[in-house]
């Protein structure tokens, strides 16, 4: 670190206020709630914190009146993290912080068996401009997805973000919903899962439930959503956020998650997937700065939609998601069928010979002011009770009639 002061930084200058005296380190944590207790410690133990225009120390009594400077010094960067041009797909982001719909195989954090080819590398790259989070350039990771788990995840740009939104992480004013397809049927329609989770016992390198001080309380509610003959569509909602979560409570039940290699033994699939059926749908917190309210939502991976076409069509279930689990691209594809099934000018706009196929109809739907894409189509007709490989479907007389 540099000197007080030196080259580029924020000074800060306060002026302690009240008539009974107060250690400086904790007076500046509750200051700076922005910065972490352990990263006031490192400004304290660096010298960059002066009173009166002595340097301090933690434990110096504060006296009313007194002049707090607090340096603190630009961001430094971390040799082994290079920005890397990774495709992200952004579903929100400002100068606070970025919600992204993670795919398969993309490890979140440089670690011992990945040290590039990360989320942050790709992040770096996407943001040059971080003010950097603990002193460190580099962005500040919320909550983490394992490498396979797809779907939403929210990293803050700054140390105040980080700080906020790890608060709401830990008090669930942020809500973090799943959706994955198991092995076999619960037998009740929903219930939740109580286990602290630690290293299990035999195999070092995976996490079981644990029922002894090792562990850590995890605690899992979970919905079933649809019944796929010997597999189920499973939603989860978590309170806690321990390492593997998901995936070692649905082993724990009975039930493992399709597709996971670590806690799951099957490995005849239906069809080959690249980890856990495990999707990170939606995503709830209040923006750290303006508090307002904020819900994101990441669609199915292609390979998820076609794990349940598959399903459905060996149990000819049609689609059974109730309401509030739709992702926005269902809500807005069933509004165009409930639209036809009321307008005989789009129904018979629908019934033409050149509305056969599902890009004139997804135009269609886009006309009349849904949107609907064509591969929505397919995938509701894929698990509507129709034949996949009819290619005349959109071709049937009141075809709206029978989807779904």
């Amino acid at each position: 670190m540099s000197g007080f002061g030196e080259g580029e930084g924020e000074l800060v200058t306060l002026t302690y206020p009240k008539p009974l005296p107060m250690r400086l380190d904790r007076w500046l944590v509750a200051q700076r709630p922005e910065q972490s207790r352990a990263r006031i410690q490192k400004f304290i133990d660096a010298g960059y914190v002066r009173v009166n225009g002595v340097t301090g120390r933690a434990k110096t009594p504060l006296r009313q009146s007194d002049t707090v400077e607090l340096w603190m010094p630009p961001p430094e960067p971390l040799p082994y993290l290079v920005p890397q041009d990774i495709p992200l797909d952004v579903l929100f982001e400002d100068e606070h912080l970025i919600v992204l719909n993670k795919p398969a195989g993309l490890t979140v954090h440089p670690a011992p068996g990945n040290k590039d080819g990360t989320l942050v590398n790709g992040l770096l790259h996407h943001c040059p401009d971080l003010p950097g989070i603990s002193g460190k350039l580099r962005p500040g990771i919320v909550h983490r997805l394992d490498k396979d788990t797809t779907g939403c995840i929210v990293v803050a740009k700054s140390q105040e973000a980080l700080v906020k939104l790890q608060v709401q992480i830990q008090k669930r004013i942020a809500s973090r919903e799943y959706l994955a397809v198991v092995h076999g049927v619960p037998a009740a329609e929903h219930g939740t899962i109580v286990g602290a989770i630690g290293r299990h016992p035999a195999d070092r390198k995976k996490y079981a439930v644990v029922h002894d001080d090792s562990g850590r309380h995890a605690c899992t509610h979970w919905t079933l959503l649809e019944r796929l003959g010997d597999y189920s569509l499973m939603r989860f909602k978590l309170d806690t956020g321990r390492t593997h979560q998901i995936r070692v409570h649905c082993a724990h039940i009975g039930h493992p998650i399709v597709g996971d290699p670590v806690y799951s033994r099957c490995r005849k699939l239906p069809l080959a997937l690249p980890g856990q059926a495990l999707h990170a749908f939606q995503l709830g917190l209040d923006h750290p700065i303006s508090r307002e309210r904020m819900l994101f939502e990441a669609p199915l991976p292609e390979v998820f939609d076609k794990l349940l076409a598959v399903l459905r069509r060996r149990t000819q279930t049609g689609i059974a998601f109730p309401p509030e689990a739709l992702s926005m691209a269902e809500h807005s594809l069933l509004a165009f069928i409930t639209a036809v099934r009321q307008d005989p000018a789009l129904q018979q706009q629908l019934s033409a010979t050149a509305a056969a196929d599902a890009d004139e109809v997804a135009a269609i739907a886009r006309q009349a002011g849904f949107e609907v894409r064509s591969s929505d189509l397919v995938s509701y007709r894929d698990g509507a009770l129709v034949d996949y490989e009819d290619e005349d479907y959109f071709m049937k007389p009141q075809w709206w009639e029978l989807a779904g």
